[in-house]
């Protein structure tokens, strides 16, 4: 055994949590520290990574002992780094497992070179007691823990896309964090129509379009292997599936699929909004699904956002209850324009309606029967309350009734769930998304005193359009919009009370004054990014030019885009090759949209089309407090 002292002792690694405080240090290799007569010299890097089959030791320190300690004794020895203290052998040998548990457990497991500050004791014994007799000055372990590298994102290459492993159209990816504190990525793929088994590998995006040598394979049930080593992946076919759930945890090189019998999401589509814009009504995976929507007149369900294949109509009921088909049938009756509890049931096949009147924060500060009253925020398109609240358990529900009622998990509410609590008292903003793509949830801010948005009014809207200014909770306001002259901003969107107008300053940037006077600027027609701070009341006004950038994978050259007046958007109509693409500010990455068609975030992930052709793009900036786009191909 190569440590020898470990039943004497009993010296075994602490559990106790430290974290990064352990010194970087980098001497020259290798390095002599004294022992007493003897000396301690350092090792090359320990590579945990390199170990062969059945190694359990690695080797830390070359040990010469001290000659005056050792006389008449077997010399035994322990490694202290930081406050932890292991076994070590006289060859300067520790445990492999434990050293990778300690690297584990103080920078994480990213295959990085770790130098760990260390000293090494001697122990002397007559059999009976043990007395440290020697402690080397500090020296340096240099280790890097055993874990595969893990890249940022890889793709289903399998039967589902012809075996074509520079296909992108499945990305495994985790929710893009450091993979060495998330492994675990996932991905979610249809079941074959036909039925049929699902057979893949996963290619890690350095090697789309190459050879297969670095992909992941099946291993023994349950597990995979890095570099193609193993059969292919099998998803045996469920009957019941319409999705599959594949999860791999990069770590512990373990992965699993799960079927999916329900969309997370059907769609709302209706006369409310001329039959263009289609609500979500989120599931529970079981065909249960549910949302409050605002409707006005008939409508239907689909189970598609952008498109119409499956939808569901009428079979037999009326406005507020009855049953549905898929296989054509008129639209559900017209109701009254209002907010309604919607509910259907895809394994009964049934809708049902509850119309809300109300919705309200019921229990705050021990009160249950009065509600604090919610109002809708068209621009946000949730519930909102600015309210104190008490410290304590409170829920949300409709109609100052219990039969409609929220609880649970602020990021998973549920109906009739349990009650919700805040531990400290104060004004908070609380909003209640209640028809989003996301399970119903709240979120819960101190209140800032700010509104949650301003408004720009001017010259090129006649002085009679508000653009709303999205703020940030603390005073700053953005929004990118069409300038053309002189402009103002003001606090409501449906009166002139209390607008700001220029102190100082020119058409681009200044200060604000409420106490009246100037409008802001003459600025030429074009599109502006328009920034406003209410706490240090300033403006800046930054002309903008937008275009799409990547189109057949020239990440270097933008197709501009004009502003369209009539439509409200910036548009071109171009010719664009099937892949990814973004849209940009000023032909530069400061300022950048991607994410999905319907909701572009700054920095989002790459669009993409599937289809070349001539396409009228549209860009609508800042349209209801959100960027969009749309493709029309010509």
């Amino acid at each position: 055994m190569y440590i020898a002292a470990a039943a004497l002792f009993g010296l075994t690694a602490c559990t106790e949590d430290y974290k990064d405080w352990v010194p970087q240090q980098q001497p020259t290799q290798p390095a002599t520290v004294t022992f007493g007569d003897g000396s301690v010299t350092e090792v090359s890097v320990v590579d945990l990574n390199a170990l062969e089959e059945g190694q359990e030791a690695v080797k830390v320190a070359s040990i010469v002992a001290p000659t005056a300690s050792t006389e008449g004794f077997e010399p035994i020895y322990t490694l202290t780094i930081g406050e932890q203290t292991f076994n070590l052998d006289a060859e300067g040998q520790m445990s492999a497992a434990e050293l990778q548990a300690y690297i584990a457990q103080i920078y994480g497991r990213r295959p990085e070179q770790r130098d760990l500050t260390a000293t090494i004791s001697m122990w002397t014994s007559n059999g009976a007691t043990a007395v440290k007799t020697a402690t080397s000055a500090p020296f340096i372990i240099r280790a890097i823990p055993q874990a595969p590298v893990i890249e940022a994102a890889y793709y289903l290459t399998g039967t589902l896309n012809g075996w074509d492993n520079s296909n992108k159209d499945y990305k495994l990816t985790n929710d893009g964090s450091d993979p060495y504190e998330n492994p675990v990525f996932k991905l979610r793929i249809p079941a074959p129509e036909d039925g049929s088994n699902v057979e893949f590998k996963m290619t890690p995006e350095s090697g789309l379009g190459g050879d297969w040598s670095g992909c992941l394979a099946a291993g023994d049930e349950g597990k995979f292997n890095y570099d193609n080593v193993g059969g292919n992946f099998v998803i045996t076919a469920d009957p019941d599936a319409l999705y599959y759930d594949i999860t791999f945890n990069m770590l512990d090189q373990t992965w699993k699929a799960e079927p999916v019998g329900f969309n997370p999401f059907i769609y709302e589509i209706g006369n409310e909004s001329g039959w263009s814009e289609a609500h979500p009504l989120y599931g529970n995976g079981a065909g249960q699904y549910e949302a409050v929507i605002r409707l006005n007149g008939e409508f239907k369900f689909k189970p598609n956002k952008d498109n119409w294949d499956g939808d569901w109509e009428k079979a037999s009921g009326d406005n507020t209850s009855g049953t549905l088909t898929p296989d054509g049938g008129p639209n559900i009756d017209g109701v009254a324009d209002g907010f309604y509890y919607v509910q259907v049931d895809l394994k009964e096949m049934t809708y049902k309606l509850t119309a809300i009147n109300s919705i309200g924060i019921i229990g705050n500060g021990g009160d249950w029967n009065n509600d604090i009253a919610m109002t809708y925020n068209d621009v946000l398109q949730c519930w909102e309350a600015r309210t104190a609240l008490a410290g304590g358990e409170f829920k949300f529900r409709a109609n100052n009734d219990w039969a409609i009622n929220w609880g649970g998990a602020f990021d998973n509410l549920t109906q009739g769930g349990s009650n919700l609590s805040i531990d400290k008292a104060g004004d908070y903003v609380v909003r209640l998304y209640l028809c989003s793509e996301a399970a119903p949830h709240c979120t819960i801010e101190t209140d800032s005193g700010f509104p949650d948005f301003v408004y720009e009014i001017g010259n090129e809207g006649s002085w009679s359009t508000s653009h709303a200014l999205l703020g940030n909770g603390q005073g700053q306001y953005s929004g990118f919009y069409y300038l053309d002259g002189e402009f103002k901003f003001k606090p409501n969107k449906d009166n002139w009370d209390g607008d700001w107008e220029r102190l100082s300053g020119d058409d681009y940037a200044g200060a604000l004054t409420p106490d009246g006077g100037g409008n802001i600027g003459n600025v030429p027609a074009g599109m502006y990014k328009i920034d406003i701070d209410l706490a240090q009341m300033s403006y800046l006004v930054t002309p903008v030019s937008v275009g799409i950038i990547g189109n057949g994978g020239d990440w270097d050259n933008d197709i501009v885009m004009s502003y369209n007046t009539e439509a409200g958007c910036l548009e071109v109509t171009t010719d664009l090759a099937a892949g990814e693409f973004k849209f940009r500010a000023n032909k530069d990455w400061a300022i950048n949209w991607g994410g999905s068609f319907d909701n572009l975030t700054q920095d989002g992930s790459n669009l993409s089309i599937a289809e070349a052709g001539t396409y009228k793009v549209q860009l609508f900036l800042s349209y209801a407090g959100k960027h969009y786009c749309k493709l029309t191909k010509q």
